[in-house]
């Protein structure tokens, strides 16, 4: 196993459109370089991959002990470091930015929960993504802290058999969903993503009225069932298609998904992507689900940013979490 003391990129503020977009964007991981979910999708994977920096069953493993140092510094022994404004103004910290926090590594190292611990003890505010349903145990269940924590549980898809072929070492989309119970029934502020929402039909179905076979991945009872499990909010992606992405899709899925493509498409920064009106279809008819249950619905999008900005239900953050939250009194942007 790797500690990540052999590189330094733990803790950082991403650039480009994530940084200067995410209301989130101080990013502390538990693991890097791998994940053992493996998901077929994935964009830390791309990035990685091609440089032979993607590990699945030994990914790089953070020293608690030096993020200790870097929050005990700041809030104990007041020494100036370039994190001081950032922690002092208690802007939230995302966990899970690149790896899964939550992936099965951490029955071994628990090396995340150490890192809950660290912010309890500091008081200090937090956003955790995760597939893996381990967040919903007891012992996860105790070190949330419901003023300080918002979780966000991914799940793509009800497909039991999908899920096992593209998110492979994640939990089952059933566990996931029960996740999400415990976490609302013990008073964690949760939300279900749909990260990525793949497409049912190829682009224009819904507007154009291309015809094209149908994929059975995502479904409209998906949305419904994450609201039925106590979700406060749902938040839409839409899946961007790379070269990685169709061969991995490919490999393990059995359909690199290319068909779903045509004129109607977008080609943005390496990859292609659904068009905007086709995207507002989809993420329209989700907030119409959204609605009938009470549930808050938001858009998490890197390349149409400005055009789903209507959908949010939190015109201040895309993730809805700034006002939900008693410790998401501020956000990034307010020291930007």
């Amino acid at each position: 196993m790797k500690e990540y003391d052999e590189f330094k990129s733990f803790i950082k503020i991403p650039e480009g459109e994530e940084g200067q977009r995410c209301f989130y964007t101080l990013r502390i991981d538990s693991y890097g370089r791998g994940c053992n979910h493996n998901c077929s999708y994935c964009y830390a994977k791309s990035l990685l991959d091609f440089r032979k920096l993607w590990n699945v069953e030994n990914p790089a493993v953070t020293d608690m002990k030096r993020v200790e140092k870097i929050f005990s510094d700041v809030f104990e022994k007041d020494k100036k470091s370039k994190w001081s404004e950032i922690l002092l103004n208690k802007i939230p910290v995302r966990l899970g930015g690149m790896t899964d926090p939550m992936q099965d590594l951490e029955a071994e190292t628990e090396t995340t929960y150490k890192l809950l611990q660290i912010l309890k003890k500091y008081e200090y505010p937090y956003l955790l993504l995760t597939k893996n349903a381990r967040i919903g145990e007891e012992k996860y269940l105790e070190v949330l802290d419901k003023n300080l924590a918002y979780v966000q549980v991914t799940v793509t898809t009800l497909n039991e058999g999908y899920a096992k072929k593209v998110e492979q070492n994640a939990s089952s989309p059933e566990d996931r969903l029960k996740a999400i119970k415990a976490l609302s029934d013990s008073g964690i502020y949760v939300a279900g993503r749909l990260s990525p929402l793949f497409p049912m039909y190829a682009d224009g179905h819904f507007t154009k009225g291309v015809e094209s076979k149908s994929l059975d991945f995502f479904s409209w009872d998906l949305p419904t069932e994450i609201c039925k499990h106590g979700a406060k909010t749902i938040i839409g992606e839409f899946i961007r298609y790379t070269p990685f992405v169709h061969n991995w899709l490919n490999h393990d899925f059995g359909d690199d998904m290319k068909w779903v493509l045509n004129e109607n498409s977008i080609s943005r920064g390496g990859a292609k992507h659904f068009s905007t009106e086709e995207k507002k279809y989809y993420f329209e008819e989700v907030k119409k689900i959204c609605d009938s249950f009470g549930v808050d619905f938001t858009v998490c999008d890197d390349g149409d940013f400005e055009a789903f900005k209507y959908l949010w239900a939190n015109q201040d953050d895309c993730c809805n979490g700034y006002g939900k939250i008693p410790g998401f009194s501020t956000t990034m942007k307010t020291i930007k």
